[in-house]
């Protein structure tokens, strides 16, 4: 019913915000006063102070950012090195109490980095990408092909064409890229969603919830994987884990509203397999405030080609739509009762 997830965006969790947005303030706010303090007690050694605790704060955000990436070592030994440039350029800044040095050391490490993005990324994986993200399946496939042939190590275009294998329903393909990736970078949370996607469109729920398993282990603020583990065990029968990691991913923000729909939806069908009728009466209800994603959900499903999952998905469709009905009218005599009007 849903997407392949892994190729479509999804916005920031909760760890990646603290990351990219919290963390960085919480360490200015820090170094804003300590050098507070620093002016009202050592005056003398103010610059010199000041300019130290600025490098030692950006090397220890360097170090938290690269722990939330799941780097392999020498990967973090080079963005080590690339920021040596920007320490050094705004420690002399301090010191020097000229701009110059900050911006010259700064843009020196933003260079550097480009760089070695640009190194580290074929150019033919970057098209394919770019190819794939516009739908262009063939383009795609034929690009990260040659990415392959000249990268044969690099485990992302491996990813890739296993998105876009998927993509166009070739699964056994897409599953020996995943494998292939996994053998390259075992942490690669992505690979065991695109996995966990293929496992659920060939209806093999038992290994999609072992996929799901593993993503989440590496990757637990990621609401799309919680989201797709609960449906896997909802389909096995196993409903309280189920309705625990639907409830995760409606707590953690799914990207759209067709998601919403889906997990409330799904949250609702589980909690009444493990028999919590009322809790799940009042999903169900909960459910309207999404009611806009129906739409989008039946044009998803009339577009896609016939494959294993394809049949149940339908299925749920008509429940979800007969549900939906049904707790608007619901809703609509709870305003109209005379209590709701005394209320």
């Amino acid at each position: 019913m849903s997407k392949t997830s892994s190729s479509q965006g999804q916005r920031p969790s909760r760890s990646e915000l603290r990351a990219s947005i919290v963390w960085p303030v919480v360490i200015s706010v820090g170094i804003w006063i300590v050098g507070l303090l620093i002016w009202l007690f050592v005056p003398d050694r103010f610059d010199v102070l000041v300019s130290a605790i600025i490098a030692l704060g950006l090397v220890i955000y360097l170090l938290y950012y690269q722990r939330s990436q799941r780097l392999t070592r020498g990967e973090r030994l080079v963005s080590l090195i690339l920021a040596v440039p920007a320490v050094v350029g705004v420690s002399f800044g301090m010191v020097r109490g000229q701009a110059v040095y900050a911006i010259t050391g700064v843009s020196a490490s933003l260079l550097l980095l480009t760089i070695q993005r640009g190194l580290t990324l074929p150019f033919s994986y970057r098209m394919a990408r770019r190819a794939f993200m516009k739908g262009r399946l063939e383009t795609a496939l034929d690009l990260v092909d040659k990415a392959i042939d000249a990268r044969p190590a690099f485990w992302e275009s491996y990813q890739l064409r296993a998105l876009i294998n998927l993509s166009g329903m070739r699964f056994p393909a897409a599953e020996r890229d995943a494998h292939k990736a996994l053998e390259l970078r075992p942490d690669a949370h992505p690979v065991y969603n695109t996995l966990g996607q293929l496992y659920l469109a060939e209806s093999r729920y038992g290994q999609a919830l072992d996929a799901y398993a593993h993503a989440v282990a590496m990757s637990p603020k990621q609401a799309l994987y919680h989201y797709h583990q609960g449906l896997a065990g909802y389909r096995l029968g196993q409903y309280r884990p189920a309705a625990e990691a639907l409830a995760a991913a409606t707590r953690l923000g799914l990207p759209n509203v067709s998601y919403e729909l889906q997990a409330y939806y799904y949250l609702g069908r589980a909690l009444e397999g493990n028999a919590e009728i009322e809790k799940a009466e009042e999903v169900f209800a909960d459910m309207v405030k999404f009611k806009d994603g129906l739409e989008t959900l039946k044009s998803e499903l009339k577009q896609q080609p016939d494959f294993p999952e394809l049949a149940p998905l339908q299925d749920d469709l008509r429940d979800m739509e007969k549900r939906l009905a049904a707790a608007e009218r619901e809703a609509a005599r709870s305003a109209s009762s005379p209590v709701s009007k005394r209320k």
